[in-house]
């Protein structure tokens, strides 16, 4: 259980997902990503591994030569793969197809896994590159958490939709802090409940962390990151996607250059489209 925990995950997931039991974190992921975690693991120990899930490789292959990466020649193999990406980013990479796994496959009310997983991509590459100006240390962490900061919504969307879906389309139709919604109606908000998950998961507590203070919740002896937490007010709505009020945020409470932020959003974007499909 994690540090800031003061309650039991798992419980608080049963009550509120209404008695759904979470899917198992992949075992395979979880060996592969103990194996990336290992101090003493090589490129070529790491690409063995990986070559035990074909899927996870072909994905990752595919990543690495996708846009996001930009590489200068067609990456062939999973040793290339990892020297182009590094270590920090390919743990980033499998948590992202490890999550996807166990994700609701299917379209719920508010939920459409399409436009969520766009979403949640559009995120993590803004957040990276928010991060280099921001953080630069940390955009490994920025583009994880950015990434899966909402993989609490498709488990509620469609396994507590009764008093759920009249908040998500709140939500979707006027804006505001989903996260305020939440707390207005329920004792709980997604941010908090995708930090039980990241526990039932084994994700990485500073995942975990920077995913449960992405609406500003404050978590003890964990830093706030800012570019995760100015993706987060990005929604699915293009006609609503909070893309100005993200702008003003980042100018107002982070002192960024307008300009400079609306020139980084449409290359990110376009590069978010092949990510999510690779992902998923």
């Amino acid at each position: 259980m994690f540090s800031f925990f003061k309650t039991d995950p798992k419980k608080n997931l049963k009550k509120i997902l209404k008695g759904y039991e979470l899917p198992s974190f992949p075992a395979v992921i979880m060996q592969i990503l103990q194996k990336i975690r290992s101090p003493y693991s090589s490129a070529s120990s790491i690409a063995e591994s990986l070559s035990l899930d074909p899927g996870l490789s072909v994905k990752l292959l595919g990543i690495a030569n996708s846009a996001a990466f930009s590489p200068t020649k067609k990456v062939e193999n999973l040793t290339q793969a990892i020297a182009l990406v590094g270590i920090s980013q390919l743990e980033s990479m499998v948590l992202g197809v490890g999550v996807a796994k166990g994700m609701p496959k299917q379209n719920c009310q508010w939920h459409d896994p399409g436009e969520f997983w766009l979403t949640s991509a559009r995120r993590a590459i803004l957040a990276s590159d928010l991060s280099r100006l921001l953080c630069p240390a940390k955009e490994s962490e920025c583009f994880t958490a950015a990434f899966l900061q909402d993989m609490a919504l498709p488990f509620l969307a469609c396994h507590r939709s009764d008093d759920y879906d009249p908040i998500l389309e709140k939500w979707h139709v006027e804006g505001g802090d989903l996260a305020e919604l939440e707390k207005e109606q329920l004792d709980w908000d997604h941010a908090e409940v995708a930090s039980w998950i990241c526990a039932q998961w084994g994700l990485p507590e500073n995942i975990a962390a920077s995913i449960r203070g992405h609406h500003g919740a404050e978590v003890p002896d964990f830093q706030a990151l800012g570019p995760v937490r100015l993706v987060a007010i990005l929604r699915e709505d293009d006609a609503n996607s909070g893309i100005d009020e993200l702008i003003a945020a980042a100018v107002n409470d982070y002192g960024l250059d307008e300009e400079t932020i609306r020139e980084m959003i449409p290359p990110a974007f376009e590069k978010a489209k092949e990510l999510a499909k690779l992902i998923v």
